[in-house]
């Protein structure tokens, strides 16, 4: 694998992978991201090599991971890139538990926790056609623009209860990778990648915050506006950074734009939910 030379926000992020068996993983994790063309700057560097004991990760010098194990060591490798690359990124960038894709003109961010459908609306978008910054780590800047952090869609597993593989082929708005490993547990875990092939260039200022609540016994999709007050403690809940809860509200209430719309949204179907969002946007 030939080295890599990654472009996030103002960071130049360099990966060098020369262990046969991780390769094709690690292309995977970064396949959507922007290749930089600066040659000389490196602020992260990421080294994957074989060794006597199996396979090294080291990150800016420091080892982290050994194994055997080539799978393991990829998603070693991904927790690694995440979580050192948005640690780099601040204080010019706040990280949000949030996905982000744009419909237009409008840029459109979903925050909550993990199972709160945030992932599937950004699926069900994508698939009307919006542009993608992110499922994940939303980069959120001191003028209230949000700029693609493209990791892959991920799902937990091969199957996905809303949306099927051969539709999301179908569509043509995606590819699809994967990487497997062994767990702790010594059972064999595969994790399926979604690369969406509409990718935003620029960063976008946010014009909707969703705080979304998936629930399978409503029958109905609720939608009703947020005090800005309240959209800010949610919102605190779900940045990455280790900051007291004040610091948090007050960092967001200077950043979000005064004009973002906050909407609750309540729902057990995706599709029908991104249908009455859509048509609030259009």
């Amino acid at each position: 694998m030939n080295p890599l030379r990654l472009e996030i926000a103002h960071l130049n992020v360099g990966i060098t992978c020369s262990a046969k068996g991780c390769a094709a993983g690690i292309e995977a994790l970064t396949q959507l991201f922007s290749r930089s063309t600066n040659k000389t700057n490196t602020d992260l560097s990421f080294v994957i090599s074989a060794c006597d004991g199996g396979i090294t990760l080291h990150a800016d010098g420091e080892k982290l991971w050994q194994s055997d194990d080539a799978g393991e060591v990829v998603a070693a490798f991904e927790w690694a890139f995440y979580n050192r690359t948005i640690a780099a990124l601040y204080p010019q960038f706040l990280s949000l538990h949030a996905s982000t894709f744009a419909l237009g003109d409008a840029c459109i961010t979903c925050a909550g926790k993990s199972g709160s459908g945030k992932s599937s609306l950004c699926t069900a978008a994508l698939l009307h056609g919006a542009n993608y910054f992110t499922d994940e780590y939303t980069l959120l800047d001191k003028q209230g623009n949000i700029t693609a952090f493209p990791r892959p869609l991920q799902w937990g597993g091969t199957t996905h209860p809303a949306f099927a593989q051969q539709g999301m082929i179908a569509s043509g708005l995606f590819s699809q990778g994967s990487y497997a490993f062994t767990d702790h547990e010594g059972a064999h875990v595969e994790s399926l990648l979604w690369h969406a092939k509409r990718v935003a260039k620029k960063p976008m200022p946010m014009d909707l915050l969703l705080l979304p609540c998936f629930d399978a016994t409503v029958e109905n999709t609720q939608i009703e506006p947020l005090p800005r007050s309240q959209a800010l403690l949610e919102l605190a809940a779900e940045m990455h950074h280790q900051l007291p809860v004040q610091q948090r509200i007050h960092e967001l209430n200077r950043r979000l734009p005064d004009g973002v719309n906050c909407l609750r949204v309540l729902f057990s179907d995706v599709h029908q939910a991104w249908q009455q969002i859509e048509s609030r946007v259009n």
